[in-house]
């Protein structure tokens, strides 16, 4: 005879719903205090899942959004290798697969099934940006089998024991093998954690599994979500595009979002073909930032799971760049899925006016590798912020990463850990968008090499090309840039770096909302007075620059 579903008071799931993802949340310590490459220790670039028996979402921690925002289908697919039944405990099963998890190979998921009191009770699933993966450095990659290692679905702990041969393997394969190696037992201890908290939980709790609580969840989820894309979103049918850098073409972002009772369809046809160079963004990645953007808009605070999805479908063209066929190239991926936002906001900046924002800045990616002075290699990714869109109502952020929300990396860590030095970090006046809320400003920021041995570099960026929008007729913010020892270089292409050589990267800033006419200007006064805005930007811009004594009124 079957059971009926547990209710559960709201008093009751409240604290079980939190209790839950702080469960999740200790896997996420446990990751940033073991892992050993700056990109997680400091760029927080990975995440932490849990899911039920069947691969269904039901917690996630706080790290970066594209780690925690998305539906994985890893566990899906990992399970058509490894059946559930075959699973025991202290099984853990690894992949990098660009189609399943976050869209290129640095990219390790792995993923370890959990056990209660003999019985499972879901999956674990810990993921992490690795610092490097093999692959070309120096040249630009035509295919996926060139940008680094495959790893197929396979046994990376067999009932505990290491596969010795999987390491081995990984380590032989990356520039880096101990740092690697170590990110990668890191994430293993994130699972180990997830899943010696869950049974602590299970037991504190008197829950034989989470079967009714995550039937709850989805459900309170789902159908929240379902009032807030409703109450946000009139039902319509609206269209927004956008563009990316692409290696000799602009490659155009078209979305068709559809809204109607609740439901929201996001459809990519028309975007530009896969590219045969590394910007293409896989599908899963897209979904990543389509359903993110939705749930930033109608419902930010609820947590994510995969009732918190169900509403939303997205789809691409496959073939399109936003959904290539293997074995495309999709190394800089974020070069091309962190605009996917900016195409559905474009979508409906009518429909949602009081929760829309101007086109962002972005950040730059930067890849350093080599050997130091004791012939040791290196290889790690940084971080470098533009500005934010201009809201609504208010201004924009100052190097504030967006979409994304990964972390800066402190210039102190930075210089410790690699041979350059940092030589200028400073806001870059005039980039934000005037407005009668002003984008936020970009930044500039000067690397110089100090390592007698030569640094291969990539810079990445997807609008450098084309300035940030404004919005509702403010004005753009300044488009980027890219200077090696004072000359233009292309970005995400490979650069080679001698001792004295300086790296100049000028992040973008961001668009304005709404005419530079209607700004305040004691605002304006301030902006002057603090560096923001130049007094020839303020006269060219808002058509006058106020005194500065007028920003201490």
């Amino acid at each position: 005879m079957k059971r009926g579903r547990r209710i559960f008071d709201p008093i009751d799931l409240e604290i079980l719903w939190n209790r839950l993802v702080l469960t999740v949340d200790e896997a996420a310590y446990s990751i940033i205090r073991t892992s050993m490459s700056k990109v997680v220790t400091e760029g927080r670039d990975f995440g932490a899942l849990l899911f039920d028996p069947k691969g269904r979402l039901l917690a996630a921690d706080v790290s970066v959004a594209s780690k925690t925002g998305t539906i994985s289908i890893a566990v899906r697919e990992l399970l058509k290798h490894f059946p559930a039944e075959s699973l025991r405990p202290g099984d853990m099963v690894a992949t990098n697969n660009p189609w399943w998890i976050m869209g290129h190979l640095n990219d390790i998921a792995i993923v370890a099934p959990l056990f209660h009191r003999g019985k499972l009770v879901g999956f674990a699933e810990c993921m992490a940006h690795m610092a490097d993966i093999g692959g070309s450095l120096s040249g630009s990659p035509r295919e996926v089998f060139e940008e680094g290692l495959i790893i197929p679905p396979l046994k990376i702990l067999d009932r505990g024991r290491e596969n010795a041969t999987f390491f081995a393997m990984l380590e032989a394969n990356v520039r880096v093998p101990r740092q690697v190696a170590g990110d990668v037992r890191a994430l293993v201890a994130g699972c180990a954690v997830m899943g010696r908290k869950l049974s602590e939980f299970l037991s504190r709790h008197d829950l034989a599994d989470l079967d009714d609580l995550g039937a709850t969840i989805r459900a309170r989820s789902e159908r929240t979500m379902r009032q807030a894309l409703a109450k946000t979103i009139p039902d319509g049918i609206y269209h927004g595009e956008t563009t990316v850098d692409g290696f000799d073409t602009p490659l155009h972002i078209c979305a068709r979002v559809a809204a109607r009772g609740g439901k929201v369809a996001i459809d990519f046809s028309g975007s530009s073909p896969q590219s045969s160079l590394g910007i293409n963004c896989t599908w899963v990645y897209t979904n990543v930032w389509a359903t993110y953007t939705m749930k930033c808009l109608a419902a930010p605070g609820l947590p994510n799971n995969e009732g918190t999805f169900a509403p939303i479908s997205v789809s691409a063209p496959e073939g399109s760049f936003l959904n290539p066929r293997f074995p495309a190239p999709v190394k800089m991926k974020p070069s091309s899925g962190h605009y996917v936002p900016i195409a559905i906001l474009n979508a409906l900046a009518d429909a949602v006016p009081d929760r829309m924002l101007a086109e962002s800045g972005n950040k730059f990616l930067v890849y350093m590798a080599g050997r130091d002075e004791r012939d040791r290699p290196y290889s790690d990714l940084m971080f470098v912020m533009g500005g934010m869109g201009a809201r609504a109502g208010r201004d924009g952020l100052h190097c504030m990463s967006f979409p994304a929300n990964s972390s800066s990396m402190p210039v102190e860590v930075l210089e410790q850990g690699l041979p350059v030095r940092v030589r200028r970090r400073a806001l870059r006046p005039d980039s934000g968008g005037a407005g009668k809320y002003r984008g936020g400003c970009g930044q500039i920021y000067e690397l110089e090499s100090v390592s007698d041995q030569p640094i291969t570099l990539r810079a990445e960026h997807g609008k450098l090309s084309t300035a940030p929008r404004g919005l509702r007729g403010g004005l753009a913010g300044a488009a980027g840039g890219l200077f090696l020892n004072g000359k233009p270089v292309p970005d995400k292409l490979p650069l080679r770096l001698e001792r004295g050589d300086v790296l100049r990267l000028e992040i973008p800033g961001a668009g304005g909302m709404n005419p530079p006419a209607g700004r305040d200007p004691q605002a304006l006064a301030r902006d002057i007075a603090n560096g923001l805005v130049t007094r020839e930007a303020a006269a060219r811009d808002y058509g006058h620059a106020p005194e500065l004594r007028d920003a201490a009124e």
